[in-house]
């Protein structure tokens, strides 16, 4: 008798556990044809999109860029004008790697240096000399790699997106106190407060950098471009709970009308589908590795090709031909550190350089330490950089892009050094 309730208790189990798979199961395939079914119907803008995709091959990685852009008149005087142009703030590369799983998202800094008619610009200018062309082929070229697909959308997509996801809590690490009475932006959070952000929300702090009286982030683009992978890292995270699954047509119908893309409605599925499969552990965020360099009293990002190349795991070696014997390097000691100018020379003696003379600050004391490059190939100072090595960490860098007839680089050092 007890056998037979124990058989029949284990048939019943049995029978609940088959149940609750096949509503899964029908969950699964049902999201996957509204999936599929909805964005094949939809009426989108990508037709604006003015670069092809370029399928790659199997098995191979898989470049995305993201680009999240600002709206505005190409004539600032004429509000009647419908023509406007679309400015990318925030551009970020997902890499992919099918073979392995895994997925690399690099952040790259708005204020990364490019040239337009031989002229210095920042890259999320880019997007408004021919839109998505110009911006995916300066991502190309400073990164050293193929880009696949496109997709773009503007802050009101970012805010729609955000409250069909039901609003993504984050704890704010800084006081944030910020009015811009042009964009009508005002953005104002406690620090140390824990907050649900809905879509207008989520979109002041991401794009928060400075306060009302001066103060916030030191490092002012590269400080918040870690803000904001906090907050896709926080995004993923809602995206992927189980309470999320019943919100995913509201998702997908948001996406389907608020991204731009060259991506083909089955690309879309795919890779949506393929990334919200992946381990945590297989998802890494990144910077792109560079350096703030000034020229000509305007603050750029100089893209490190060579170490970026490694980063996306691409084997093509990148020449810049640097000789650090023929550098002419002059170290100034601005702090009353006796013989820390020569310390440095030493230094960089051992990591290659010939050509250094020492002296002192004609100045003193210098509290922070500074590098100044002359004439040198933007190209090449991030490079240049990492062959002097991790013991000269500048607060600042300055490009002079005269060349001078006594040296190539000027290195003061300030009471922030430690040698």
């Amino acid at each position: 008798m007890e056998k037979s309730q124990k058989t029949k208790k284990n048939k019943i189990l049995k029978v609940v556990i088959i149940i609750i798979l096949a509503i899964f199961i029908c969950l699964a395939v049902g999201i996957t044809f509204f999936t599929v079914f909805y964005l094949s119907g939809t009426n989108s803008k990508s037709n604006l999109i003015n670069v092809k995709a370029v399928e790659p091959a199997k098995d191979a990685p898989v470049n995305i860029l993201v680009a999240g852009v600002d709206i505005g008149s190409k004539d600032a005087n004429d509000t009647t004008k419908g023509d406007n142009i679309k400015k990318a703030n925030s551009i970020i590369l997902f890499h992919y790697e099918p073979e392995d799983k895994s997925l690399k998202i690099i952040s790259i800094p708005r204020d990364s240096l490019i040239k337009v008619d031989n002229k210095a610009q920042k890259l999320n200018y880019a997007s408004s000399v021919d839109g998505p062309k110009y911006i995916v082929n300066s991502v190309q070229k400073l990164m050293n790699t193929k880009i696949n697909y496109y997709v773009q959308l503007d802050y009101a997509s970012f805010r729609n997106i955000i409250n069909s996801l039901g609003g993504v809590t984050m704890n704010i690490n800084n006081k944030m106190n910020y009015d811009d009475k042009v964009q009508d932006l005002h953005i104002h959070f406690a620090k140390g407060s824990t907050i649900k952000l809905n879509g207008q929300q989520a979109e002041e702090y991401y794009r928060w950098v400075k306060n009302n009286d001066g103060t916030g982030l030191l490092s002012g683009d590269t400080g918040r471009i870690k803000n904001q992978q906090s907050f896709i890292n926080e995004s993923m995270n809602n995206f992927s709970r189980f309470s999320t699954i019943f919100k995913y047509p509201s998702i997908i119908s948001t996406l389907s009308k608020n991204i731009e893309s060259n991506m083909s409605t089955y690309d879309v599925f795919k890779y949506a589908r393929a990334f919200s499969h992946l381990d945590k552990t297989k998802v890494t965020m990144y910077t792109a590795k560079g350096l703030n360099v000034a020229i000509d009293n305007n603050e750029y990002y100089l893209l490190d090709t060579a170490n970026n190349n490694k980063l996306l795991g691409n084997n093509t070696k990148v020449k810049n031909d640097i000789d650090k014997k023929s550098l002419k390097i002059d170290i100034l000691n601005g702090t009353t550190k006796n013989g820390l100018a020569k310390n440095f020379k030493t230094a960089l003696e051992e990591n290659g350089f010939t050509d250094i003379t020492t002296g002192n600050s004609p100045q003193k004391p210098i509290d922070k330490t500074k590098v100044t490059f002359y004439g040198i190939d933007e190209g090449k100072i991030p490079e240049v950089k990492d062959y002097m090595g991790n013991d000269i960490k500048a607060n600042s860098y300055e490009l002079i892009q005269e060349k001078s007839k006594k040296y190539d680089i000027v290195i003061l050092l300030g009471n922030d050094i430690n040698k």
